[in-house]
């Protein structure tokens, strides 16, 4: 058991041990911390993680990718860890002017081990203007699912420099353009088994989307944080030009070809639409609105002909008829769920299907792929028929339908390939995990994010690998 440092000298939860913690904390039961965890906070469904600790009778206990502690506060940052073999405490501090006066944040984990082997403790956090705040929180260990691949094989994959932080990626012809916190990437696949990486346009970006037309091709690049959608001419894929932007802000993007039109999922509650057929000046052309609570925003966007799904976050998921104006929607039905964040439709084992991924922690356990039933004259439509779920641990990314089958980027559990034949039983036909426990740094959201498959190629945006190009043999 090691002798504790010097708590926090001042500020926000600076005492360890004033933080009341369950009363069965086993005493020295740190001593089994080490290893890695699936930690949340309860009744916050975006609120967890997979922290590993570490741990030593010199150096006490530490969680693993947390810089060294740093208490001086000239810089507006602060971080402390503290145990003493019981809990192990690690708090963010920061402090910075504001037009009132000094505005300070903090936030604090505490945890301890029970007599069961499980982890408990509380998550706090405090600002100025509201005070502070705790929820307790749970965990137990976490390793991968399974290890190795099942009907996907590896092709070639690039990470340029190491920072290529892959969201999500778009594919025309014989390049990918691949959109990450460190800018839009143009890969040259022309050679899958050694990409290549040809273009690239400073920035950061979420989301990323091809449209030809008049003569260009134009990718439509969601930001990160609350800029505007950038327009990027990539005729040239080797010199892409920033062209300008869509005066509005998206999360994710949808385009159609027939007409081109880009549509923007933008957290609101409705849809800006887009006349693309001059891709590099876009013409505003509608704004769809959606049922539900008009507070609740779109996080993204599925169109098929005149249908339009969208994903409502908190709201569910809502089906629309736009084929007698698209500001006159027909509203079709909806499906509450905890957390809609992405959807596609088509036809699977001879049925009309939207299938629908959960993100976040559901309240019946983890996140689900949900089929549900799209063909507006069954009595069961846009109610769920079918599901499936990798683990109840790990939130689904973004998805795709193919035929009969289903690709999830399932962050954490890699890629997964499930067979929709029988959309009332999914069934797991094929993975390829991508997530590295050794090396990855834990966050709730972290590895497979977006996918596309073209012909028997899946290209995979992966936050840790960069791009990674695999073969479906399934």
């Amino acid at each position: 058991e090691p002798v504790p440092p010097p708590a926090p000298a001042n500020g926000p939860f600076a005492d360890p041990l004033a933080i009341e913690m369950p009363a069965d904390c086993v005493v020295g039961g740190l001593r089994d911390l080490p290893g890695r965890w699936f930690q949340k906070a309860a009744d916050k469904p975006f609120d967890f993680g997979y922290p590993t600790f570490e741990g030593s009778c010199t150096k006490g206990f530490r969680r693993a990718n947390w810089s060294e502690d740093d208490n001086d506060l000239s810089d507006g940052t602060g971080q402390h860890t503290w145990s003493d073999g019981t809990r192990f405490y690690m708090r963010d501090h920061y402090v910075f002017d504001a037009p009132n006066g000094v505005y300070e944040i903090a936030y604090v984990n505490v945890v301890c081990l029970l007599p069961d082997g499980s982890l408990a403790g509380v998550s706090g956090a405090f600002d100025t203007d509201r005070g502070a705040s705790f929820t307790s929180v749970s965990g137990y260990r976490f390793e991968p699912r399974d290890r190795g691949a099942s009907g996907l094989s590896l092709v070639g994959e690039i990470n340029p420099d190491n920072f290529m932080l892959a969201y999500n990626l778009a594919v025309d012809g014989t390049h990918a353009y691949v959109a990450g916190p460190a800018g839009l990437h143009v890969i040259d696949v022309s050679d899958p088994a050694h990409p290549t990486r040809v273009g690239h346009i400073p920035g950061g970006f979420n989301d990323v989307k091809i449209v030809r037309a008049g003569g260009k091709v134009v990718a439509y690049v969601a930001p990160q944080g609350g800029d505007r959608t950038a327009i990027i001419d990539v005729t040239n894929p080797s010199a892409p030009v920033f062209a300008g932007n869509i005066g509005e802000y998206s999360h994710s993007v949808f385009t159609t070809t027939t007409p081109p039109r880009v549509y923007l999922g933008n957290y609101t509650s409705s849809i800006p639409v887009y006349d693309v057929s001059l891709p590099l000046s876009p013409v505003r052309i509608a704004n769809i609105p959606v049922g539900g609570t008009p507070d609740i925003g779109i996080h993204d966007i599925h169109i098929q002909g005149n249908r339009v799904y969208a994903n409502k976050t908190t709201d569910g998921v809502f089906a629309l008829d736009v084929s007698t104006g698209m500001t006159t929607p027909q509203a079709l039905g909806n499906l509450d769920t905890a957390y809609s964040h992405a959807s596609w439709a088509g036809v699977a084992g001879g049925r009309q299907i939207l299938i629908h991924g959960d993100e976040g922690m559901t309240p019946d356990g983890g996140a689900f792929l949900r089929v549900i039933d799209a063909d507006r004259t069954s009595p069961t439509f846009m109610t769920e028929i079918g599901r499936y779920q990798s683990r109840p641990e790990i939130g689904i990314h973004n998805i795709l339908l193919d035929g009969d089958r289903a690709y999830i980027a399932y962050y954490q559990d890699g890629v997964r390939v499930v067979d929709l034949s029988d959309p009332t039983q999914p069934r797991e036909i094929g993975r390829y995990n991508l997530w590295d426990p050794e090396t990855a740094g834990g966050g709730a959201f972290e590895s497979t994010f977006g996918l596309t498959l073209v012909g028997d190629l899946l290209y995979v945006a992966d936050s840790l690998r960069g791009i990674v190009i695999l073969r479906v043999e399934i």
